[in-house]
């Protein structure tokens, strides 16, 4: 594993109030026979895969919105209703109604 010092990355501290039993199961995981050096090493890994994860829902979100562009819709005319209640990552089918006046 690379050391962040080998990559020539500028190191911040950063204090956190963590809750006590998220304490106590990374103290399991670190330490002589853990499976990280440190506490710092496990949040920092920790942090790492949770920014990646959500950069890419981010990138994949915003891939999504500019391929779709949203279509001129006649709202004076027409509504649109969903057709389920869950929306499955933007891909939701509606039903289109044309509103009849008297």
């Amino acid at each position: 594993m690379l050391k962040f010092k080998e990559l020539n990355l500028t190191m911040k501290i950063v204090t956190v109030n963590i809750p006590e039993p998220y304490i106590n199961a990374i103290d399991k995981l670190t330490g002589h026979e853990g499976l990280y050096p440190s506490r710092s090493e496990l949040i920092r890994v920790a942090v790492r895969d949770f920014l990646l994860k959500e950069l890419r829902m981010a990138s994949n979100l915003s891939l999504y919105q500019k391929r779709t562009p949203e279509k001129k819709f006649d709202h004076e005319n027409f509504v649109r209703v969903p057709v389920t209640d869950v929306d499955y990552g933007g891909d939701r089918d509606f039903k289109t109604f044309r509103i009849v006046r008297k």
